[in-house]
C-alpha cells in the first residue's frame, strides 16, 4: 500500500508491466542516485495517480550541476558529466528508456541545474481490468 505524506494509507496502484524489466529500471535510477547525488542530500521517490496514469517520480540534488538537457543524457553512451571518475558506460538511461518503451510506459527526464527528476509513467490498471488478467 501507498502512505501519503500525512500518514493515512491510500490505496494499491496496479500497472501492468514486466517485473524484470521495471526492477531494472528502477534499480537504474536508484544506482544512479547513490552514484552521483550530492553527499547527504535527501532523494525523493513520489508514488501517485494522476488521471489514468501510475507516476513514480525519483527526485534528488546532484552533486554536480548538469548542463545537460535531458535529451542528450539518454542518448547511448551520454554521461551527465564527463569530469565523473566513477565507473559507468553511460548507457543505463537509454537502457531504462528502451525497457519504458517496452512496457509501453513514459520516461521523462527533468533538469534543473542540480535537480535530477525522473518521471516514471504507466498506465493504471482499474479494478476490473485487474480481475481480468
Amino acid at each position: 500500500k501507498i502512505i501519503s505524506n500525512d500518514g493515512t494509507t491510500l490505496e494499491y496502484i496496479h500497472v501492468l508491466a514486466d517485473g524484470r524489466h521495471l526492477w531494472r529500471v528502477i534499480d537504474n535510477f536508484m544506482n544512479n542516485i547513490c552514484k552521483y547525488a550530492m553527499p547527504s542530500s535527501r532523494v525523493y521517490i513520489d508514488i501517485m495517480q494522476e488521471e489514468d496514469k501510475a507516476v513514480v517520480e525519483f527526485k534528488n540534488m546532484s552533486a554536480f550541476e548538469l548542463n545537460i538537457s535531458s535529451e542528450e543524457l539518454m542518448e547511448r553512451f551520454v554521461r551527465g558529466d564527463s569530469s565523473r571518475n566513477t565507473e559507468g558506460s553511460g548507457l543505463g538511461l537509454s537502457i531504462a528508456k528502451s525497457l519504458m518503451d517496452l512496457m509501453k510506459g513514459e520516461l521523462e527526464i527533468i533538469v534543473d541545474g542540480d535537480l535530477f527528476k525522473v518521471v516514471l509513467r504507466f498506465a493504471y490498471l482499474k479494478e476490473t481490468e485487474r480481475e481480468e488478467i
